[in-house]
């Protein structure tokens, strides 16, 4: 896999990170291979069309997990591949170290000595119930998620009851908080944090995950990934209740009540490049990591 045209995407409000990329950004010019720079502030605009983006086939990600969530709804459409460098406090999607000789690891890169991870992603489209004052492009809202889609309360609001069906089945009718709806990716993240399962990436599923259910036979599910979620939420109090629905906790959408969420497997994926090494395989990092079954 031959790189033709370099993206170094990074994190606007992290200052380390912009030194490591112009680190990196001198050695591929040693190497003759072009870059352009991407800031991925959340309110960062981009100086580049849609276009220029989707003519890129390798994006370098500087940050933390949440910079490298956001290139992938980016470049997922281009089907770039994204090597992630952390320089943010986890890292868990990016490459577990930083490399102390850059010009090998990224000669090695560009030689194609690596491998690549290729994680489904969630497509989230959300179908308001009184579509009547909105005009067409309001009316159905799509979000794309590498990690999860969460529905959920505000602090301010009352409990949720939230009603899911699968395939049409009638499931559960939670009271809860709000729920998650997680990839494989995804499931080490806030979905575990609420007490959902941790799927192996390769594991063609989706975790759905009740936060805080306000009854001990709400548990985490796992369905197939071919399955079409529909989501719909009745707040206890229509007059208080603040509802969002959230992609990768980055795209935020505000709901109406009785509005219909549908959620399945995305088209698109993101394709993760890791380099050839131990260290990068899924269970060493969920042990190093996350310390994964570790009594202390």
């Amino acid at each position: 896999m031959a790189f033709q045209k370099i993206c170094l995407a990074y994190n606007s409000h992290r200052e380390n990170g912009l030194t490591l990329l112009e680190s990196y950004e001198q050695v591929l010019t040693e190497l003759g291979k072009q870059s352009i720079r991407l800031p991925l502030g959340l309110l960062e605009p981009s100086k580049y069309s849609g276009d220029e983006l989707a003519s890129i086939d390798l994006v370098i990600a500087f940050g933390g997990d949440g910079t490298l969530l956001n290139a992938a709804r980016i470049f997922s459409k281009s089907e770039a591949c994204i090597l992630g460098i952390n320089t943010g406090n986890l890292g868990f999607l990016s490459e577990a170290h930083q490399p102390n000789d850059v010009k090998a690891f990224l000669t090695n890169i560009l030689d194609g000595k690596f491998t690549v991870d290729s994680r489904n992603m969630l497509l989230g489209e959300i179908i308001k119930r009184d579509q009547s004052h909105l005009s067409e492009g309001e009316k159905n809202i799509s979000l794309l998620a590498l990690n999860d889609i969460v529905i959920s309360r505000s602090s301010r609001s009352h409990i949720l009851r939230i009603n899911l069906d699968v395939d049409d089945s009638n499931i559960a009718q939670y009271a809860a908080d709000g729920v998650i709806v997680c990839t494989p990716t995804g499931s080490t993240a806030y979905s575990l944090a609420a007490g959902g399962a941790v799927l192996a990436p390769n594991i063609q599923g989706i975790g759905i995950t009740p936060i805080c259910p306000h009854s001990l036979t709400s548990r985490p599910l796992v369905i197939s990934d071919s399955s079409v979620l529909k989501i719909s939420i009745t707040p206890r109090n229509r007059r208080q209740s603040l509802i969002t629905v959230q992609a990768d906790g980055q795209e935020i959408v505000l709901l109406e009540p009785d509005d219909l969420i549908v959620i399945k497997k995305a088209d698109l994926r993101t394709k993760l490049i890791r380099s050839i090494s131990e260290e990068n395989s899924f269970y060493r990092i969920l042990s190093k990591k996350l310390l994964w079954g570790r009594s202390s």
